[in-house]
């Protein structure tokens, strides 16, 4: 019931999800399906412009203004369109239609069935590493009215001032908040932040992913009842999308990967219409230039919102964009001569390009993620759909297997099954090759992690799929009707819906008997056994401190700063309370004064270097969650152990402000015989 008692979180999450981007996939020519699986692209791709515009032109960051900026690019857009003489894309298929919707139906309740019951309460927090930076910065955002990526790090880590960092989720993120508390809200920043963060969440696994692998899957095959296939079996993963919102928690990887169906999709069926002859389109008077743009501009928006996501989802984007290419360059070569020198001039120019972006975005992240398993074990894995150690899909791979024999005896459709072995593949190299250079290379975009890799796997496997289910119902069909029972395209009808009843039923028994919140290992010699976003005493972050946290602003004054040990919860502080602790990410600093002072801080009132380190950090206060060293839940190994921050009681230079528990919020009073304050 918590759940729907956010309807207006919903209604606004789906106005900025869906709402600009509605009009720019309109710019595009796209309508019905296509126009709602291409708005969530639409949207993040004009958010993430005008965030970095107001950023380089310092224009602040409020509800207001971002409302005028969306206005002024749907404009420019609108322009295009009526300038350009962009017409409509429509594609005529011969399918009955209600099928989609019942796949899309199923889809989304299964994923909102998982995702739902693994968050528990709405309100509730990741408490993953990851969540403490993504959190914090959607309120760093809102408080300082600033959200482009080139200097998002640095809101909240005084390291990082103007180093990039992907900021799409975070931006529809912080604008929600502020639609959200334009209405009332939950009444604190925090609580705004931690409902619409797990409701836009929602929105993205069970929409926005569903939408883009329907529209994919029809784009590819050309058949309405593979994109309803397709939209029962996009719930048909653990790794994508819940996975992702187990481990990390990887929100701009997350939205990345939603977004990738529904681009590569606008760019394969807009650059179809271009290059097709106008009368098979029925859409003689169409111009040129107006074709030219429409791909232009879904490409661009795609890669805008997939790259300031996550940038390592472009390469996906334009791996499978490529793959699409090469296919339609191999059926041009035989019947086009004066074109086709042309177009494999353009494949060729563009595979160099794709190849240098991809030796950029690797090289030392190659080294993050060390191999998992043999080679065997990992093919095995891959093929089952059972990634990193999740639940297996056999159900799916059945599918595949069929798939891939129906989509190779088309020539249109077997850039599918090379954009599913090329993903396949790198999974693979993530998961077993331990050749450096061939990581650095070919994974290391991805850090080499194996989760990374994996959650990309189901963006071809399960067109492919539903590419097998379809065969499967042609082949029915085809035998009804040489036997003479009914007619071809009730025979096809009546089968298809059996076929796709078959699949929802398996896929709703697989989530019934899959357990919700899932025992398995995340990551080498760490398991979990309940959701990351449980309150509890055995959560990362205790429920006495979380309270403690709250009361930060009104324990210390505005202005001061909060020592903390990141592993142990004391870095969420800056999220709950606003209030500056140092650090607000999970990653312990490197600095030399925050060396010296989470080992030696017990001894501020007789030691002039302790003095010296916290006149450098400006800190007057210290967090004490006790010492660390214990394998805490979310985090990737042991909690550091920083003794200078614990058993500060009776110690002198320090005075106790507020405890609840063993949580302890302590103020320095002494330096080096000196009071401070």
């Amino acid at each position: 019931m918590a759940w729907f008692a956010q309807w207006g979180t919903f209604l606004a999450t789906g106005l900025i999800v869906f709402g600009p981007g509605l009009v720019a996939a309109w710019a595009v020519g796209l309508r019905r399906l296509a126009a709602w699986a291409f708005a969530p692209v639409g949207s993040v791709a004009m958010i993430s412009a005008v965030a970095v515009i107001y950023g380089f032109a310092r224009i602040p960051w409020t509800l207001m203004t971002a409302a005028a900026g969306l206005a002024g690019i749907a404009l420019i857009l609108v322009v295009c369109r009526l300038a350009l003489r962009v017409r409509r894309n429509d594609v005529t298929l011969t399918d009955v239609r209600w099928p989609v919707a019942v796949g899309l139906l199923v889809g989304a309740v299964l994923i909102t069935v998982r995702v739902t019951i693994y968050v528990g309460d709405p309100s509730n927090i990741s408490q993953t590493s990851d969540a403490v930076f993504h959190l914090g910065a959607v309120r760093a955002i809102i408080e300082q009215q600033t959200a482009t990526s080139f200097g998002l790090g640095g809101l909240i880590d005084p390291t990082a001032i103007g180093a990039f960092y992907p900021g799409a989720w975070h931006e529809a993120d912080s604008l929600i908040t502020l639609l959200v508390g334009l209405v009332g809200g939950t009444g604190t920043l925090a609580g705004d932040i931690a409902v619409v963060t797990n409701v836009l969440a929602l929105v993205v696994a069970a929409l926005v992913w569903p939408l883009g692998i329907v529209w994919l899957t029809q784009v590819a095959t050309g058949r309405r009842w593979a994109a309803a296939a397709a939209g029962v079996m996009s719930a048909g993963f653990v790794i994508f999308p819940l996975e992702l919102l187990q481990y990390g928690v990887l929100y701009p990887y997350f939205l990345a990967v939603a977004l990738l169906p529904a681009s590569i999709a606008a760019v394969v069926a807009l650059s179809r219409h271009t290059w097709s002859r106008p009368s098979a389109l029925g859409d003689g008077d169409r111009s040129v230039s107006g074709r030219i743009t429409a791909v232009i501009l879904a490409f661009g928006m795609g890669t805008v919102a997939v790259g300031n996501a996550q940038p390592s989802g472009l390469l996906g984007l334009w791996l499978a964009v490529w793959l699409c290419g090469l296919g339609g360059t191999v059926v041009l070569w035989p019947k086009a001569r004066s074109g086709r020198w042309w177009a494999t001039a353009g494949l060729v120019a563009a595979g160099v390009v794709l190849a240098a972006a991809w030796a950029s975005m690797g090289g030392p992240r190659a080294g993050v993620w060390d191999p998992r398993a043999s080679g065997a074990h990992s093919a095995l894995t891959i093929l089952s759909g059972g990634f990193v150690d999740s639940p297996p899909a056999w159900w799916i791979s059945v599918l595949l297997a069929v798939g891939l024999v129906a989509v190779l005896r088309r020539s249109g459709t077997r850039w599918l099954a090379l954009g599913w072995f090329a993903l396949a593949f790198l999974a693979f190299v993530a998961y077993a090759v331990h050749t450096e250079w061939v990581r650095a290379f070919l994974v290391g975009p991805w850090y080499s992690d194996p989760y990374r890799l994996a959650a990309l796997v189901p963006l071809m496997m399960i067109p492919v799929a539903a590419a097998g289910v379809v065969w499967i119902v042609d082949l029915c069909a085809a035998l009804v009707i040489r036997r003479r029972v009914g007619r071809a395209d009730a025979a096809r009808t009546g089968i298809g819906a059996a076929a796709l009843a078959v699949v929802a039923v398996i896929a709703i028994g697989v989530v019934i008997a899959e357990p919700l919140v899932m025992r398995y290992e995340v990551n080498s010699g760490m398991y979990q056994d309940q959701s990351t976003y449980a309150v509890g005493e055995d959560s990362w972050l205790h429920p006495d401190e979380r309270a403690l946290l709250g009361r930060l602003s009104h324990d210390v004054p505005a202005g001061a700063t909060v020592l903390d040990n990141p592993s142990t919860g004391g870095a969420w502080g800056y999220f709950f309370s606003g209030t500056d602790t140092y650090p607000a990410k999970w990653q312990v600093p490197t600095t030399p004064a925050y060396a010296l002072l989470k080992m030696r801080l017990h001894s501020v009132a007789t030691d002039p270097q302790v003095c010296s380190a916290l006149r450098t950090l400006k800190a007057d206060y210290v967090l004490d969650f006790g010492p660390g060293g214990a394998v805490e839940p979310g985090l990737p190994g042991p909690a550091k152990s920083m003794p200078g921050f614990t058993d500060l009681e009776g110690v002198p230079g320090f005075q106790l402000i507020d405890h609840q528990g063993d949580a302890k919020l302590w103020r320095i009073t002494e330096c080096a015989g000196n009071s401070v304050g």
